[in-house]
């Protein structure tokens, strides 16, 4: 097929209503050799050359567009709000531009709802920008426009004026705001007057400051993630029966307690700590036995580990530590540290699945076990339902787990009997995350139970890589000193505009934005029209461009919008955290997972049509009563600043929520559906 017919072939699937898939490109486009279709990644392409682009989306990095980490505009953009992800493509080899590429987008908008009008607007943003260095936002203020830069030198022009702020640090006695004098372009310094800016000067001026230890020994800003995860031949200290131990682990003033085992002298915790390397921290991390009695609890040894030794080891797994003050005893560990700038990053995510197990141990007399498997991964915990009276369960249960950078190294399963009071244990078993990484799956897996008689748990895991996602991956230093540079550059901002309000009062301060980029050169963003559009994508020619993002001047369109339940599974009485996420692909989602609040999906998405940048009403029927939750607003850039709480006080015994959106209380339901969740509510949680 020419080329040249491929825009005739677009239109002919447009009229036929059918949604763009890999079936249906390969059935039109059988003859085209070079064409791919990735639905999750919400990307695709056609083209008649040999070259093969690398898509990535782009969620908190660098791009020509938008800063989703604070909100902000390019002001290139010339008033279109973007209506998608941000893509970037990468391609190989030479002549990368030669011949015809079309590209396939994923977008958030309702096409069905859209008006003529509002459907003639919609453009893809491109561009071919290369260089990020000099990259400027907006965002509109009560005096005109604020522009920001990732940059650490920061250019302002305005008409008739130009002026530059060198690119220094402002130090602890400096710290001072910045007026310009338009005769003599001279900075000069002076008091600050505003207590916030002070505040937040010093805040950065403490993260950049060496840390240092009591023996001065410098530490790297980051986390160290301890796992201890079982003692061996615990000392014996009463004359009856054996100790019940647990292990604490401190690290200055933070502090981690495992569970206590009951009568056990080998006894196995798997209890992580997840320490912040802080300034004038200790050096050293604290690992104390106990016998939990009534009363006091005895100590049963301890024993100590330097975080220079972690550092310089990159990594401990499985390494025996013994205890001191003690006759006997010694502790199993795995401790790594995570420098600041990587304790979010995304590795993968591991789907596992407990099948079943087998000749499980019988310890009481007159019946089986009630066993149930608790899995560990840090502080993200799931638990099995219990089979009643077998020593061969079925559980069939799977779960899927992130690993970021600061996940523990090994996913432990620990088989329990369910009972009155405390559960015994029958046994455990650990899976080697960095094994599975490099098998990428493992299938029906039998693995002997340790610390216990008998038993076997049969086990499958599947390990997906993370999307290979742009970061910012700038020095604390230099964002440091960019955060101050635009502390001083937005008061030079104030200041002109009040100036020339007074001077014009009836009219809006006018800027000239110029976006300085590569080479010196001014670029404009392309805003082309797209060859066809459905439901879910945009189809779109490459040309020469690289950077693609969906988008209309029109505020308020109607998206497809995600209704998407998450819990903190670290929080035994945690609440449901519902949000509203543009629909398409798992990159929202993923976005909240790590945004660092703990949270975990627990249930399915919701769909529905919102417009976007509008509040709406999230109204809850439960215990016989109507409860209004707060608003909902679903926008298509900028972090996640709505959602709303399900409490455990609205649980009822049931595996859903129910939930009506109204755009005021007296307004008809604009949408109506349960939202369904993984599990049962807890109601003891209430």
């Amino acid at each position: 097929m020419d080329p040249g017919e491929w825009n005739q072939t677009f239109s002919q699937i447009q009229r036929k209503g059918v949604l763009l898939n890999e079936n249906v490109l390969k059935e039109n486009f059988h003859d085209v050799v070079n064409k791919a279709f990735d639905k999750e990644m919400g990307f695709g392409y056609i083209s008649d050359n040999g070259y093969k682009p690398r898509a990535r989306v782009i969620l908190q990095g660098k791009n020509p567009f938008i800063d989703n980490h604070t909100g902000l505009l390019s002001p290139v953009m010339e008033g279109h709000l973007p209506y998608s992800q941000v893509y970037h493509l990468a391609w190989g080899g030479d002549n990368m531009d030669a011949g015809t590429t079309y590209c396939i987008l994923r977008h958030f908008l309702h096409v069905p709802s859209l008006s003529g009008e509002e459907l003639e607007s919609i453009k893809v943003a491109a561009c071919s920008l290369e260089n990020m260095d000099s990259i400027k936002y907006k965002a509109e203020g009560e005096n005109g426009i604020i522009e920001k830069k990732f940059s650490i030198k920061e250019e302002v022009k305005e008409e008739n004026y130009s002026s530059t702020v060198r690119n220094e640090i402002v130090s602890e006695e400096q710290k001072a705001s910045v007026s310009f004098s338009e005769n003599e372009n001279q900075v000069e310094r002076k008091p600050l007057q505003k207590k916030s800016t002070q505040m937040l000067l010093e805040q950065m001026n403490q993260i950049v400051r060496p840390m240092a230890n009591a023996t001065g020994e410098s530490l790297e800003p980051g986390q160290v993630v301890v796992t201890v995860h079982k003692a061996s031949d615990i000392e014996k200290k009463g004359l009856v029966g054996k100790a019940d131990p647990y292990v604490v682990l401190t690290y200055g003033t933070q502090r981690e307690k495992s569970g206590t085992v009951d009568n056990n002298h080998n006894p196995v915790w798997h209890v992580t700590g997840y320490f912040d390397v802080e300034e004038n921290s200790t050096s050293e991390i604290t690992f104390e036995v106990f016998d939990e009695d009534v009363g006091k609890d005895d100590t049963l040894g301890k024993a100590t580990i330097n975080i220079q030794d972690i550092l310089e080891a990159s990594e401990f797994v499985n390494k025996w530590i013994p205890l001191e003050n003690c006759k006997s005893g010694k502790i199993l560990i795995s401790a790594k540290f995570v420098p600041l700038k990587k304790i979010k990053r995304a590795v993968g995510e591991i789907t596992l699945t407990v099948h079943k197990a087998k000749k499980i141990e019988k310890k009481k007399m007159m019946k089986k076990a009630d066993p149930y498997v608790l899995i560990k991964l840090g502080k993200d915990q799931h638990k099995t339902k219990t089979v009643n009276n077998s020593q061969n369960p079925t559980w069939n249960y799977e779960v899927e787990l992130e690993i970021t950078e600061a996940s523990p190294r090994q996913i432990s399963f620990e088989v329990f009997d369910d009972d009155i009071g405390n559960d015994a244990t029958l046994g455990n078993v650990t899976l080697e995350i960095d094994t599975l990484m490099q098998k990428q799956k493992v299938e029906n897996q039998w693995s002997q139970l340790e610390n216990c008689k008998s038993g076997q748990l049969l086990i499958s895991a599947k390990f997906t890589p993370s999307p290979v996602v742009e970061e910012i991956e700038a020095d604390i230093n230099n964002t440091v000193m960019s955060v101050k540079k635009e502390i001083i550059t937005e008061q030079f901002e104030e200041k002109k505009a009040v100036k020339e309000s007074m001077e014009e009062p009836s009219s809006v301060v006018k800027k000239i934005s110029q976006c300085n980029l590569e080479n010196g050169r001014s670029h404009s963003i392309e805003f082309v029209d797209p060859i066809y559009a459905d439901d879910q994508f945009v189809v779109v020619e490459k040309k020469a461009n690289n950077w693609f993002m969906v988008a209309s001047p029109h505020q308020n369109l109607p998206i497809n919008v995600n209704l998407v339940p998450f819990k903190q599974p670290s929080e035994p009485n945690s609440p449901i955290f519902i949000y509203p996420l543009p629909k398409g692909g798992f990159h929202n989602i993923k976005r909240v997972v790590h945004s660092g609040k703990g949270l975990k999906k627990c249930g399915y998405e919701k769909d529905c049509v919102l417009r976007a940048g509008e509040p709406y009403q999230f109204w809850t029927d439960t215990q016989g009563k109507n409860f209004n939750l707060g608003n909902l607003k679903t926008e298509t850039f900028g972090p996640d600043k709505s959602w709303v709480v399900y409490k455990p006080e609205y649980f009822e015994s049931q595996d859903y929520i129910e939930a009506t959106l109204r755009q005021s209380e007296q307004a008809e339901p604009l949408f109506s559906g349960p939202i369904s969740l993984y599990d049962t509510l807890n109601v003891e949680a209430a």
